[in-house]
């Protein structure tokens, strides 16, 4: 130990040395008496130098706070016993000159840290402890220690203060308090942070944190404890200036410019809210801006934020709060009731009524303000890099935006109710862009979803109905400029609107709806006009119908069809739509019972009907397709009938004059169809070989009503058309009796594969079955006669003639075997007997007994008359009349023909007799020739004699 007066002869360097020494070994005591007694020797900044320097970072602060508080105010004081703490012994044996060498080689820190070079207005006692604070959490890892440092000496200077509760105080918060489990910086990396990117480090443990374990309140708390402090000090941040060393030190490197560390804090939140919007909204709900600050009681009444700046960061707060909002990309029922909290919260913030209940009543759901201005926005605001623009006229902290963004996020939840689940942004993005395709697209979503989705009663769709139309309009009457209506559907008229709700409720089989809402509607003025209804009806069956994959009306697409028209038939009974709709759904029920295949092998379906230009050429497939389908015959003349009656491919043409046929017109085409299909028949009862039906059809079926007129110029040009709007029809007037005397041609040409194996020589002729069948093929030829148009005469009559050849043929073989037979007889009589036989003339018994038939064209051209009366009919007696009946076996298929109006039939009578055939021949062949062959031979017609 050494007393004061030893000290005295000690050198400068000597006492620096020691100095030293007690530093190094934390005798504090000695210190603070050495440097009192020789305090001429060490000014201030030396003795925190040394402290700094030498002073072991473990040391408690609390054994030197007192000496620096000496330092600093002067008042140094050697203690109450220096010589026993003095002990010059480590420096005594030391010459002046090795002291001096010693010292010039001791190396002391400078008390500046390098981090606050800028800070040349600081005393130095703050620069001194701020260093000091740096070297214990970087020697120590122990930063808790740093408070018990600053804090006795915040009352001196406001820098330390503030440097104390933004730095120290949130790096002690996260390391200790709320994440001690996770790393953190070091103070000196800490401190260097800037804007963004510290707010990054600062929440990052709040983002890393699950979701599903998140406590609430830690995203306030950390807000309000680590970042709001942090804040405070953001003005010494600005002052101090990096080197390009401190800067490459840094973990992140900071920009030249930094941006206003509240700002930063606003695009943390709204970026955050991208990726997690229940954080960023649970942060908004229970932190109250930038006035809400746990500073940890160090600010002792002071405000780091004045009033008017307060003022300005409250508004920026909530505009950051309205952006959050529109960039929700979540469209989960539990997000929208985030979203819809943190718009209660906005209006709070601003002092506005809070919006209603997401659950509310359709009644109650809020309504656009006609002076609302939303004309002006445009789909740019909306932009990531536009949202939080201070201008943004989406985001201004008033009272339209938070009205404008409630009815978004109303509008999100109605469509995640129709089962669409949009995001708030989506639907934010398609009412700025105001495309009208793009919200058809919508409407037709969310009608189809509706219509095929889970089983909805009438009370769901009138809800559902009310719904869509406060999307359209959102609660307001009068419609916005260049808008139809306010709502996100606003760009589409309010007949497309109800057209399409009117879809969905045909789709969801509200049949009563649907009468109640637009047939027969309780107010005056309906939805929609009552043919916009019946077309939308009939689209709609005839979508069914075209989608069916089977024609019989008890199944799929044809049930649907059919209830439809079932259902509004009655409230449309004058309408000739439905009449045709009626007529071509029973044609197509009644096909389906047939088999039949189109092309490449193809099944039939529905819409083949409608997109055929000739629909009763599918018939003909049918017939080839069915095994004696040809004996349906009635069956098959209603499915021709009312095909034609629907004329499925013009349905629903808009020009209205063949929406309902005249009757007359009507039941010329009824009749033309009937022959049509009679015609198939016949072809298809010869292709099976089946003579007998076919013979029998054109014989009871296609007799004509009237002898054929004579030819004429007109009758001899194109015949005329039925033209009914788009539609034109392939079964003209006269197609009927064109495919009707082709048949007959065809079955009178018919050889069928009969045997011939009768004995000639049997005197019983009527047992000939080839005679029977050659007079038969000669009855339809005369048929065809009078069937067929002049110009085709000749055609039927080298038929004729080759038959009547074939028949003079027959018969003359006939006669010649009789007459064998009879001389073979006559050889076997007694003398007398036969000698008075053989001189009576023999009595002819041929058909060609009363006189000869015409053999050749020219030759029945002159006896026409007498021609036809004896040889034309040969199974008929001339003196009564022939009826002939045929017996048709029809299937129980249930077929049904819509009847509109009466069809003569094919028997045509004069009072109580019928017509002679022969008679109506022979006026036929005659005029016939007259304009056709008869130019040659120089004939009259009859009428014209007449």
């Amino acid at each position: 130990m050494a007393g004061p007066q030893k000290l005295e002869k000690l050198s400068a360097p000597h006492c620096i040395l020691l100095a030293v020494h007690y530093a190094n070994d934390s005798n504090l005591p000695a210190l603070r008496a050495l440097t009192a007694l020789r305090h001429t020797d060490f000014d201030v900044e030396l003795v925190f130098r040394i402290l700094l320097t030498h002073l072991p970072e473990s040391t408690a602060p609390a054994e030197y706070i007192e000496y620096l508080d000496e330092l600093t105010n002067g008042n140094r004081t050697p203690g109450n016993d220096p010589a026993a703490a003095l002990d010059i012994a480590p420096v005594e044996e030391l010459t002046d000159s090795q002291a001096r060498k010693k010292r010039r080689k001791l190396e002391l820190l400078p008390l500046v840290h390098p981090l606050y070079k800028a800070e040349t207005e600081l005393d130095l006692l703050t620069h001194f402890l701020i260093h000091r604070a740096h070297q214990i959490d970087a020697q120590t890892g122990l930063p808790n220690a740093i408070p018990e440092l600053v804090a006795p000496f915040v009352s001196h200077s406001e820098y330390l203060r503030t440097w104390l509760i933004s730095t120290a105080l949130p790096l002690l918060r996260l390391m200790y308090e709320y994440y001690p489990e996770s790393p953190a910086p070091s103070l000196d990396d800490f401190a260097r942070l800037r804007g963004r990117r510290a707010i990054d480090l600062q929440l990052a443990n709040l983002r890393q944190t699950h979701a599903g374990t998140r406590e609430v309140g830690h995203a306030a708390r950390d807000l309000r404890g680590v970042v709001g402090p942090w804040i405070c000090g953001a003005t010494e941040r600005k002052r101090r200036k990096l080197s390009p060393d401190d800067r490459s030190a840094s973990i992140t490197e900071a920009p030249m410019q930094e941006p206003d560390d509240w700002e930063a804090l606003f695009g943390w939140l709204v970026d955050t809210s991208k990726a997690d919007f229940a954080l960023v909204s649970s942060a908004i709900t229970e932190w109250d801006g930038p006035e809400d600050l746990d500073l940890g009681g160090f600010e002792e009444g002071r405000d780091y934020v004045d009033d008017e700046t307060q003022h300005k960061l409250e508004r920026r707060y909530a505009q950051t709060a309205l952006a959050c909002l529109y960039l929700v990309d979540g469209s989960h029922t539990d997000t929208l009731q985030t979203a819809h909290a943190l718009l209660s919260r906005i209006s709070d913030l601003l002092g506005l009524e809070p919006p209603p209940d997401l659950t509310v009543t359709v009644e109650a759901l809020p309504s656009c303000a006609e002076d609302m201005p939303i004309q002006d926005l445009k789909a740019s605001t909306i932009l990531e890099e536009n949202i939080t623009r201070t201008d943004n006229p989406l985001t201004q902290p008033n009272q339209d935006t938070v009205h404008l963004v409630t009815l978004l996020i109303f509008s999100t939840f109605i469509l995640s109710s129709l089962q669409q689940p949009y995001t708030l942004r989506e639907v934010a993005r398609m009412f700025l862009r105001n495309d009208q395709s793009e919200q058809t697209s919508l409407l037709h979503k969310i009608v189809h979803t509706l219509g095929t989705s889970a089983k909805l009663d009438g009370e769901q769709w009138r809800a559902n109905r009310s719904r869509l139309l406060w999307l359209w309009n959102w609660g307001a009457n009068q419609a916005a400029t260049g808008r139809h209506a306010q709502g996100i559907l606003g760009h589409i008229d309010s007949k497309t609107i109800e057209t399409e709700i009117l879809k969905g409720l045909l789709e969801g089989s509200q049949f009563p709806l649907v009468v109640q809402l637009y047939i027969r509607p309780a107010s005056d003025r309906s939805p929609l006009p009552l043919a916009d209804v019946e077309r939308t009806i009939l689209t709609n069956i005839l979508q069914h119908y075209d989608n069916a994959s089977n024609g019989n009306r008890t199944r799929g697409g044809m049930k649907r069809a059919s209830d439809i028209v079932a259902a509004f038939h009655s409230h449309f009974s004058s309408s000739g739509r439905f009449q045709r709709m009626q007529a071509l759904l029973a044609a197509t029920h009644a096909m389906s019972f047939y088999s039949l295949i189109l092309q490449h092998g193809v099944p039939f379906q529905p819409v083949n009907i409608r997109v055929s230009a000739d629909p009763l050429s599918l018939i003909q497939k049918l017939l080839e397709q069915n095994l004696r389908s040809y004996t349906h015959l009635d069956d098959l003349i209603s499915i021709g009938q009312n095909l034609i009656v629907a004329m499925p491919s013009t349905i629903m043409d808009k020009d209205a004059s063949h929406a309902y046929l005249d009757a007359a017109v009507l039941q010329k085409r009824k009749a033309a169809a009937e022959r049509r299909v009679i015609g198939m028949t016949v072809e298809a009862a010869l292709a099976e070989d089946d003579f007998e039906t076919a013979y029998s059809y054109v014989v009871n079926r296609l007799t004509p009503s009237t002898p054929s007129p004579p030819a004429s110029p007109a009758l001899s040009k194109s015949s005329q058309r039925f033209s009914f709007g788009s539609y034109e029809s392939d079964v003209r007037e006269d197609d009927g009796e064109d495919v009707a005397w082709r048949a007959a041609v065809q079955a009178g040409r018919h050889r069928s594969s009969l045997s011939s194996s009768t004995t000639w020589g049997s005197a019983n002729t009527a047992a000939r079955p080839d005679l029977r069948r050659l007079e038969q093929r000669m009855e339809l030829l005369s048929q065809a006669l009078l069937l067929a148009p002049p110009r085709h005469l000749e055609e039927v009559l080298a038929v004729w003639q080759e038959c009547e050849t074939e028949m003079i043929n027959l018969l003359a073989e006939e006669t010649e075997a009789e007459e064998r037979f009879n001389d073979a007889a006559d050889r076997r009589l007694p003398g007398a007997f036969a000698e008075a036989v053989a001189i009576q003339p023999r009595r002819e018994v041929g058909r060609g007994a009363v006189e000869e038939a015409p053999m050749g064209l020219f030759d029945v051209a002159r006896g026409a008359a007498a021609a036809f009366s004896k040889s034309a009919f040969p199974l008929r007696g001339s003196g009564g009349n022939r009826t002939a009946s045929v017996s048709e076996s029809h299937g129980d298929t249930g077929r049904t023909s819509v009847d509109l109006g009466s069809d003569s039939g094919s028997m045509h009578s004069a009072g109580d007799e019928r017509v002679r055939r022969r008679d109506m021949v022979a006026s036929a062949v005659t005029g016939g020739l007259a304009s056709g062959l008869g130019w040659v031979l120089g004939a009259t017609p009859v009428n014209e004699r007449q």
